[in-house]
């Protein structure tokens, strides 16, 4: 399966907090030609960053990204704080475009590669819809795949829930 793999970065690529250097290696690129050789991805970095850190003119790139590539799948890494509000800016401005792609926003609560991380199961749930190509944008967060205007993150465990 071909893929655009647009990089946020995010706990999922071991960034944990906002002042953090950018890392110059995608751990979820890495995973995906270690663990997945049937996934041929096409990266793009957008923002390598905390998602507290990610602003409009990031969000901005990330959707001319997402309209340039000329995948049908589309796999965001990107922080867990604000992931549901680029998730809604996302349907927001694709609007009628999204109904060609499948788009999933995934992260985690602890970086991949680490032990115990929840990333590896959230890359598998998330490449399992890319691949029945589900239109729109979704979240692969709490092992559960969300829609963006009906979940919220809880500041208190970090897990999503519906809201």
């Amino acid at each position: 399966m071909k893929l655009a793999l647009l990089e946020m970065g995010g706990t999922i690529n071991g960034i944990l907090d906002r002042e953090q250097a950018v890392p110059t290696d995608s751990r979820v690129l890495a995973w995906l030609n270690q663990h997945r050789p049937d996934v041929s991805p096409v990266m793009t970095t957008i923002a390598m960053k905390d998602s507290r850190a990610v602003n409009d003119d990031d969000r901005a790139a990330l959707l001319s990204a997402i309209r340039e590539s000329n995948c049908q799948q589309v796999l965001i890494p990107h922080g867990t704080y604000t992931m549901p509000e680029t998730g809604r800016d996302l349907i927001r401005e694709l609007a009628e475009e999204a109904h060609n792609k499948s788009v999933l926003l995934v992260g985690s609560l602890v970086p991949l590669g680490e032990p115990d991380s929840d990333g590896p199961q959230l890359l598998e749930l998330a490449l399992s819809a890319l691949v029945r190509r589900e239109p729109g944008v979704q979240i692969a967060m709490s092992g559960r795949l969300w829609h963006p205007e009906k979940v919220r993150k809880d500041p208190a465990t970090g897990a999503y829930v519906p809201g």
